[in-house]
C-alpha cells in the first residue's frame, strides 16, 4: 500500500525523469543529427537519432513485457545497452577533441538512460517479476581492498548463482576454513596428498 506522501514523490520523481528524458532527447537529437548530417546521411540524418533512442525505449519495454510474461530474452537489453552506448559515443564525437565537450555532450545521454533503466528496474521490483533473478554486487571498498580475491570471490559468484552478497562471504569463510583443515591435517602438499573425497567439498564450495 502506498500512502499520500509516496505517491507524491512517484509524481515527483516521475515528472523529473520525463523533464530529463526530453532535455536528453533533445541534446542527443541535435547532435546526432549533426553528426549523420556530416557523415553523408543526407535526409536520413533527421530520422536517425529518433529511430536510435526510441529503438532504447522500446527495446527495455519490450524485455519488461516478456520477463513479466515469464518469457525473457536477454539480447533484447543487451542490445539496448549497445544503442546506449551507441548514443553517448555519437554524442562524444561531435566534440571531439575537445575532452570538455565530450564530457558535456554526453552526459545528458547518460542521465537519460539512467533514468530509463532505473524506471525499468524500478517496474520490473514492483511487479515482483525480478525480485527472484536479482544479484547483489560486491561491495565497491572490497574490490579497492583485495582485488585479486575479490575478482574470484565474485567470479564464483556469477559461476554458481548465487545472490546474496553475505550468504557469498559466509561460503567464502567456510571454504577457508575447510581450506586451512585440509592443509594443517596433510602438510604443504595437501591438493597432492589429499584424497578425492576429501578435496570434492572444495571443489563445490
Amino acid at each position: 500500500q502506498l500512502s499520500r506522501t509516496h505517491r507524491v514523490l512517484i509524481a515527483v520523481v516521475v515528472l523529473g525523469a520525463v523533464v530529463i528524458a526530453g532535455i536528453g532527447f533533445a541534446g542527443s537529437y541535435a547532435a546526432v543529427r549533426e553528426l549523420a548530417q556530416d557523415k553523408g546521411f543526407g535526409a536520413f540524418a533527421v530520422v536517425f537519432p529518433i529511430g536510435i533512442d526510441a529503438g532504447i525505449l522500446v527495446l527495455l519495454a519490450l524485455d519488461l513485457l516478456l520477463t513479466w510474461i515469464r518469457i525473457p530474452f536477454p539480447l533484447l537489453r543487451q542490445t539496448a545497452w549497445l544503442l546506449t552506448a551507441a548514443t553517448i559515443a555519437f554524442n562524444g564525437a561531435t566534440a571531439w577533441p575537445d575532452p570538455l565537450g565530450v564530457g558535456m555532450h554526453a552526459i545528458i545521454p547518460v542521465l537519460f538512460v539512467v533514468s530509463v533503466e532505473a524506471a525499468r528496474h524500478a517496474i520490473g521490483r514492483i511487479a515482483d517479476i525480478t525480485a527472484d533473478k536479482h544479484m547483489e554486487g560486491v561491495r565497491l571498498s572490497r574490490w579497492l581492498l583485495a582485488f585479486p580475491s575479490t575478482f574470484r570471490l565474485w567470479r564464483r559468484m556469477k559461476l554458481w548463482e548465487l545472490r546474496s552478497y553475505d550468504e557469498v562471504i559466509r561460503l567464502e569463510q567456510d571454504r577457508l576454513v575447510y581450506r586451512a583443515r585440509l592443509r594443517a591435517r596433510y602438510g604443504r602438499g595437501w591438493r597432492r596428498r589429499a584424497p578425492i573425497e576429501a578435496l570434492m567439498p572444495l571443489k563445490l564450495a
